[in-house]
């Protein structure tokens, strides 16, 4: 088997194991988010890492999805801006969630595939103290493999999935990368973004599905890129410029 095929077989066996062991959760996810719609209240998304983060742009202001979804992206947690790494600095998550206005009985998802960094253990602890719900998007297989007491371990030791209320297993095996090379040292074929986008669109399509059964209309945005688009967006920016944090 050649190794696209190979890389693209296990793509599809995580993505399956996915949707097969964790629809529970997911659907208890979404039963909170579609609260938080018909609360008429935001939900916080919070990618704690460098390519973590791209779980919380997923979301935002992305057609298809919901608008209420404020992703929260502080200096630093990027590849591209990382200088230096905010990733981990200890004691800033307190700042972040002032910034954001994350607040007591306020909905965060706080998405981070090995879920062992300073940034997403300082912030599970931080929303614990606040009284904040946190759903965790991660990987158990990947966390309990990483030794304790390593430089890119948060001081305590824990794992998200142990901190937060509820957690969404993304089933990426450790190390992230996904098959092996004749000739290649170490693995190749990061897999843990594929899981991780799933997890958090299977959970707002499911959410807008139950705001709809529920009487409640999903302020759901549309392609700017199609005719009509910005117009009938422009009720949306009415409605969270001032509320949420980067939304134009």
């Amino acid at each position: 088997m050649s190794a696209l095929d190979r890389y693209y077989s296990r793509i599809l066996e995580i993505m399956q194991v996915v949707m097969e062991k964790e629809r529970g959760v997911i659907e208890k996810a979404a039963e909170w988010v579609s609260q938080a719609v018909l609360e008429d209240r935001l939900f916080y998304v919070f990618g704690t890492g460098a390519h973590s983060i791209m779980s919380a742009m997923e979301l935002f202001m992305r057609a298809g999805n919901l608008c209420n979804s404020s992703g929260v992206f502080p200096p630093g947690v990027t590849d591209f801006d990382g200088h230096p790494k905010t990733e981990k600095l200890l004691g800033f998550s307190p700042m972040i969630f002032d910034y954001y206005g994350i607040k007591n009985g306020d909905l965060l998802f706080i998405c981070n595939v090995n879920g062992i960094n300073h940034m997403t253990i300082d912030a599970a602890m931080e929303a614990r103290k606040r009284g904040i719900r946190t759903v965790g998007i991660t990987s158990v297989e990947f966390s309990k493999a990483v030794a304790p007491n390593i430089s890119q371990r948060h001081p305590s030791n824990m794992n998200l999935y142990e901190l937060v209320d509820l957690y969404i297993d993304a089933h990426v095996p450790v190390g992230d990368a996904l098959i092996g090379l004749e000739g290649v040292p170490v693995p190749v074929g990061p897999g843990s973004t594929y899981p991780m986008i799933l997890i958090v669109n299977s959970v707002v399509i499911r959410a807008i599905e139950l705001v709809v059964q529920q009487g409640g209309t999903p302020p759901v945005m549309k392609s700017a890129n199609v005719a009509g688009g910005i117009e009938y967006n422009e009720q949306f920016v009415v409605r969270y410029q001032k509320r949420i944090r980067h939304f134009s």
